[in-house]
């Protein structure tokens, strides 16, 4: 079976470290269009298109802002993971990401992918400075990220010297914004079973030529 797997940056460390993905051909999107949901919709449509020749289609991405609502392949199945982003993803399910939302609502998460591919806030206030000036930054960062007030680092595995590297990272931005530090043991099982393909109620599969509808409830459940 040829499989075509489509992920983000986000969960690129992950989903290679797993090792599942030598079986088939892997392709990560830019970070940055996670904010520009339609552009992010469209690049991911034009893979899909491309990807005919597949026997199978992963896509590791989640709702993330109903980028992936409305996506169809005509010739090939699809699979992707019915969770909220890769926030969830990383945690294992929406349950535990909304269990700790519960706890603090004002958390902002950081993960591997982030860290190495993304944008942080600090950096986004350091491009705001160049541009705008001190005092404008200021403003903009304050009015972006003025509600978090804790940075909680997914921890996925990694060698004990890159663990380090990024939880200085975290540090480092936390420390700019005055933001509580706390870790995460990630949990990669849910992204390990949409790269298997594995059949569970988390997971979605929508047939050749149908749009993807993702629910609370899996639309294409068996």
């Amino acid at each position: 079976m040829r499989i075509k797997l489509l992920g983000c940056c986000s969960t690129r460390n992950e989903v290679l470290g797993l090792e599942l993905a030598t079986r088939m051909d892997c392709e990560f999107l830019d970070f940055s269009l996670h904010a520009f949901p339609e552009k992010l919709h469209q690049e991911l449509q034009r893979r899909i298109d491309a990807s005919q020749d597949y026997d199978l289609i992963i896509l590791t991405y989640g709702r993330c802002s109903h980028a992936t609502v409305g996506l169809v392949s005509a010739a090939v199945p699809l699979v992707l993971p019915n969770a909220h982003d890769c926030i969830s993803l990383l945690l294992g399910s929406d349950r535990r990401r909304q269990a700790l939302s519960e706890r603090n609502p004002a958390i902002y998460y950081f993960s591997q992918g982030w860290l190495d591919y993304g944008r942080d806030p600090y950096a986004e206030y350091l491009e705001y400075v160049d541009t705008y000036g001190e005092a404008d930054a200021q403003y903009l960062i304050e009015t972006l990220y003025g509600r978090y007030e804790q940075a909680v680092f997914i921890r996925t595995p990694c060698e004990e010297d890159e663990l380090e590297h990024y939880r200085e990272k975290v540090k480092k931005i936390a420390g700019f914004f005055n933001w509580k530090i706390s870790e995460e043991a990630g949990d990669l099982a849910l992204l390990a079973a949409v790269v298997t393909g594995k059949r569970l109620p988390e997971i979605v599969r929508v047939p050749p030529g149908t749009p993807i509808v993702l629910e609370e409830e899996n639309e294409y459940a068996d």
